[in-house]
């Protein structure tokens, strides 16, 4: 079994594809010969090669995870990149791109839906990465201060997304000063889910 694969090649986990491939080709001629030989020199050559077999395939994972990792973030990067210009049409399309839809992409994904007032569709999406990482701290903080807004009786969830973007908030009814306030309360606390938000982003690429 083995434990460090880059130690059998004896390369630091951080080499180059070309480099770890070279040495693999490298001790792959190397063994493959010894093991033809006679007696303990030979098979100590069998085991070697084997275990090089082994090391390699764990290293070729390791390679296409961080590719993947990679490849990932950047797209999430871009996604972000969308959202402020305002182009969110892209940035859906992006998303519905993704077959594996893991809590971050939840999260883009909810921070879309509130940049066009879906505010409940929002919501839903908060909930599906908090459940997926609920130790991620911006997941549960967004997903609290949206349900606060949500839960205000004042609040019109179709101006929501709207005035946090605008810095305006649409008309009191008739009620008075108090709807009044109660409405800029609700918005003042939209602005900040948007901005939580949006800074949070900043560090997901």
């Amino acid at each position: 079994m083995v434990n460090n694969p880059y130690n059998v090649l004896d390369l630091p986990e951080d080499s180059s594809e070309e480099l770890l491939r070279a040495r693999y080709e490298e001790l792959k001629a190397k063994y493959g010969e010894q093991r033809f030989k006679a007696g303990e020199e030979g098979n100590e050559g069998a085991n070697k090669l084997s275990e090089l077999e082994e090391a390699w395939k764990m290293i070729c994972s390791d390679l296409e995870r961080k590719s993947s990792n990679k490849n990932f973030g950047g797209d999430f990067g871009q996604i972000d990149d969308l959202v402020k210009k305002g182009k969110y049409d892209e940035a859906q399309a992006m998303l519905d791109s993704f077959t594996e839809r893991g809590a971050e992409w939840h999260y883009l994904q909810s921070i879309v839906f509130y940049k066009r007032d879906w505010l409940t569709e929002s919501r839903k999406q908060l909930k599906m990465a908090v459940e997926l990482a609920p130790d991620v701290e911006k997941y549960s903080t967004a997903l609290a201060k949206l349900e606060m807004v949500m839960g205000n009786p004042e609040t019109n969830a179709q101006n929501l997304g709207r005035a946090s973007r605008t810095g305006s908030f649409p008309p009191p009814d008739d009620g008075g000063a108090q709807q009044a306030g109660n409405c800029l309360s609700s918005c003042c606390m939209a602005y900040c889910i948007t901005d939580c938000c949006c800074n949070a982003m900043r560090c997901c690429g």
